[in-house]
C-alpha cells in the first residue's frame, strides 16, 4: 500500500511539474510574440512616417495579409487585396498631409495573443501637425495572423479612441 501511495504521489508531482513548465513555456512564447508585434507596429508607423516625409512608400515591412477585411462605423465591411490597399493607404496619407498632418504615432499598443499564430491588437494612433500639436486621435483594432514571414494584419476596424480595448 505504501508503494502505491508513493507511486501515486510521484506521478502527481511530475504531472504537476510538467503542467507548470508548460504554462511557463506558453507565457514565455506569448511574451516573445507580443514583443515581435510591438516591433511590427513600430515598423508600421515608421513606414507611414517615411511616406509622409518623402512620398516614397517602401515595400518592406510588409504589413498586410494578401487579402484583408476593412470596416468602420462609416464604411460597410469590404475585402481588398493588399496591393490595392497600399494604393489607398498612400491616398489616405496624402489626404492627411493636405490637412497639415506631418507625423503619426502610437499613443498605445495593446496586444493579446489569442492562439499560437493569432493575435488581437487594439491601438490608439495620434496625428501631429508640423508645429508638433496633436491634430487628432483615432482607435484602430486589428486581427493578426502569423505566417512563415512573421505577423500580418488580416482585418482591421477604425473607430473612436474610446473604443480601444486595453488587452
Amino acid at each position: 500500500m505504501r508503494y502505491l501511495i508513493t507511486s501515486f504521489l510521484a506521478v502527481l508531482f511530475f504531472t504537476q511539474q510538467h503542467a507548470i513548465a508548460s504554462d511557463t513555456n506558453e507565457a514565455q512564447m506569448k511574451t516573445s510574440e507580443i514583443v515581435k508585434i510591438n516591433k511590427f507596429f513600430d515598423a508600421y508607423m515608421a513606414k507611414y512616417n517615411h511616406y509622409l516625409a518623402t512620398k516614397e512608400f517602401n515595400e518592406v515591412p510588409y504589413l498586410y495579409n494578401d487579402t484583408i477585411m476593412v470596416m468602420s462605423s462609416s464604411v460597410v465591411p469590404y475585402t481588398i487585396e493588399s496591393s490595392a490597399f497600399y494604393d489607398r493607404t498612400q491616398s489616405f496619407l496624402d489626404n492627411l498631409q493636405k490637412q497639415g498632418v506631418q507625423r503619426v504615432g502610437w499613443v498605445d499598443v495593446n496586444v493579446h495573443i489569442i492562439d499560437k499564430n493569432l493575435a488581437l491588437a487594439s491601438n490608439t494612433a495620434a496625428r501631429f501637425l508640423e508645429s508638433g500639436d496633436e491634430f487628432n486621435r483615432v482607435g484602430v483594432t486589428y486581427f493578426m495572423r502569423k505566417n512563415d514571414d512573421g505577423w500580418r494584419i488580416t482585418s482591421f476596424t477604425v473607430h473612436s479612441p474610446s473604443g480601444v480595448v486595453a488587452l
